[in-house]
């Protein structure tokens, strides 16, 4: 059995030791503890009370803590919970916020537990408060930024939205009015839009705040302020101690407004979109609260959410309109084909097709149902489709995913190919016409090219005199290498190009019958077309090089061996024409030729490159580019 000293409880001494090991412990730790008496009055506090609140222990001893902590924005309901629970000798447990020896604000959690003595008598209480600023910020943010987006989901207009925003920001922290304003293009002023207070007494600010116009600036001047500071800067402006800095002009009633809602910091963010500023987020609290200096922050993330929806409700509405007067029938199908919304043209063309099927309106829809299915992206089909009036008619149809319309959805656009078809068929035949009108006229002028081709070479049957009779041969040539030009774009399908590779067999083939039907002729050409423009001075460029080297390039035992050459460049083309004969020969004295003169010439109208190769023979390269080798 135990002793009667026992079963009366703890000695004093007990006490003594406990309270000692107590305070030993509560030294240690970094949350504030503070010790009350019986009258609730402070009895002992920690290092921790005092980092925390910044009172000195001989500064809050014998006085309550709610006198000490506490002030007009700690929460009455909070502040009653533990009242009561004081009453009723009980332990509680609250958050509330407190207030520091400086004014500053911060949220403690209080657990406390009554203290007994032997008879079990309430002799005070032990209280631990532990600092959560830092948590109920946090969670204050992400509540107040969550709600705003789920609530934005639903909303239809700039309005509503800014009304979530306003209503959503003075329910946080210490916000104590709120108001949002527009860039209307091509005006001067900031347009109001929605305001917001946390209580009645603040509706001298919102008053003051709807009735006034904001100007564009960069210096906090009358007639600019926070909001036009933020709309001319596009960067968030903040001023402390509003009233003492706002007394001139038109301002002074909002200061006196500001000064009567105990709002001392007032903050403007800019809501940025692609082209600049959409709107700006002015708020006005105190400069105290635990947090306040985040708020602008936090101000800006609200700003995106808000800027984010109204981009997406102009690109929606830019959307509606490019719907409604798209010059094509569009039809939204949903996955069962169900036309669910149709636009002006498609209920013209189709008579009105809401809540109709598709396979009503296109043939083999069926298929199409198959193919919306498999959710292939932006895929074009032909199909006949069927007019109001019950005529079929063809018709390109382009499906494409709808996209953030909840339930699949596609877009069909419905495009009329009649009137198409038939300009089309019109195109078609007017260039068949103009192609044989282009050929016969090449084809006419290759026949007068070669009529005065044949006159010279009669003429030149008849001249005795040799040199005279040459001159006139090397003419006809010319002139024959120009109706060449012609006759291969008489049968070619491109009247603006030719294969000069062909062209260059053609011209050579018929120089070596002409000039030396026993001379050895290579050629190594490769694919070459070149404009028409072109291929008139190639053609005599090559006609008189080619002339040259079977005139002039016979061997000493009076063979003669001609290679001509022709190559695509990366950006041109070239040719190259060689013999084995003598070579040009030292220029002095050398009297040019009418045939040189006129390579020269058409060299510098192609801006194009001769390079003149090293003996033995000759060999002279002409490189064809198309910025001219430049």
């Amino acid at each position: 059995m135990k002793s009667a000293d026992a079963a009366s409880g703890p000695t004093p001494q007990d006490v003594a030791r406990q309270l000692e090991l107590l305070a030993a412990v509560a030294r240690r730790t970094g949350n504030a503890v503070i010790v009350t008496d019986s009258q609730q009055r402070i009895e002992w506090v920690n290092d921790g009370f005092v980092r925390l609140t910044g009172y000195s222990s001989d500064e809050v001893v014998g006085r309550f803590p709610s006198e000490v902590l506490q002030g007009p924005d700690s929460d009455p309901v909070a502040r009653a919970h533990m009242a009561a629970a004081i009453r009723a000798q009980q332990p509680f447990d609250a958050e509330i916020l407190n207030y520091g020896k400086d004014g500053h604000q911060y949220w403690v959690r209080i657990e406390a537990e009554p203290t007994r003595d032997a008879a079990g008598s309430v002799t005070g209480y032990i209280a631990v408060e532990t600092d959560i600023t830092e948590r109920r910020i946090t969670a204050s943010r992400e509540r107040l930024t969550r709600g705003i987006g789920e609530q934005l989901l639903s909303c239809e207009s700039i309005e509503g939205a800014a009304r979530i925003v306003v209503d959503g920001l003075v329910r946080t922290y210490d916000i104590r009015a709120a108001s949002v304003w527009t860039v209307q293009p091509g005006r001067p002023v900031l347009r109001f839009v929605a305001g917001a207070v946390s209580s009645p007494d603040y509706t001298d600010w919102l008053e003051a705040t709807s009735t006034r116009t904001f100007a564009r600036g960069t210096d906090w001047v009358v007639g600019v302020g926070a909001p036009g500071v933020a709309w001319g800067t596009a960067a968030p402006c903040r001023k402390t101690d509003f009233w003492e800095q706002d007394q001139h002009g038109q301002y002074s009633r909002r200061a006196q407004a500001a000064r009567k809602a105990g709002i001392r910091t007032v903050c403007a963010v800019p809501v940025l979109g692609p082209d600049g500023v959409l709107a700006v987020i002015e708020f006005g609290g105190s400069h105290a609260y635990p947090g306040h200096e985040r708020l602008p922050a936090l101000l800006e993330q609200v700003a995106q959410q808000f800027g984010a929806f109204v981009a997406q409700h102009q690109s929606r509405r830019a959307f509606e309109v490019l719907f409604q007067h798209s010059p094509d029938a569009l039809l939204v199908v949903d996955a069962s084909g169900l036309i669910t919304a149709a636009n002006t043209r498609a209920n013209t063309l189709f008579g009105p097709v809401a809540g109709l099927n598709l396979w009503e309106q296109i043939e083999e829809g069926l298929g199409l149902l198959t193919l919306l299915a498999e959710d292939a992206p932006d895929v074009v089909y032909e199909r006949l489709a069927r007019r109001v009036d019950g005529s079929t008619f063809g018709a390109e149809l382009t499906v494409s995913r709808a996209v953030g319309t909840g339930a699949p959805q596609n877009i069909v656009s419905v495009r009329d190919l009649t009137e198409r078809r038939r300009a089309e068929e019109a195109l078609r035949r007017s260039l068949a016409e103009k192609v044989t009108l282009v050929q016969e006229v090449h084809h006419r002028v290759k026949n007068n090219l070669q009529v005065l081709s044949s006159l010279i070479s009669l003429q030149a049957a008849g001249v005795e005199d040799a040199t005279v009779q040459s001159m006139l041969r090397d003419t006809e040539n010319r002139i024959q290498s120009m109706a060449l030009v012609h006759q291969q774009l008489y049968g070619h399908a491109d009247l603006s190009r030719i294969g000069f590779d062909t062209y260059a067999q053609s011209l050579c083939g018929a120089l070596r019958n002409s000039l030396a039907p026993s001379a050895e002729l290579r050629m190594h050409t490769l694919p070459v077309e070149i404009p028409i423009e072109r291929a008139v001075p190639a053609g005599l460029i090559l006609n008189e090089l080619v002339t040259n080297a079977f005139k002039y390039g016979s061997r000493p035992d009076g063979s003669c061996y001609v290679r001509v050459d022709v190559e695509p460049l990366e950006d041109g083309f070239a040719f190259t024409v060689s013999d084995q004969g003598k070579g040009l020969g030292a220029p002095e004295g050398r009297k040019v030729s009418m045939g040189t003169t006129l390579i020269l010439a058409l060299v510098r109208q192609l801006r194009a490159r001769r390079i003149v190769g090293e003996g033995p023979g000759t060999s002279i390269r002409i490189e064809v580019r198309e910025d001219g080798g430049r």
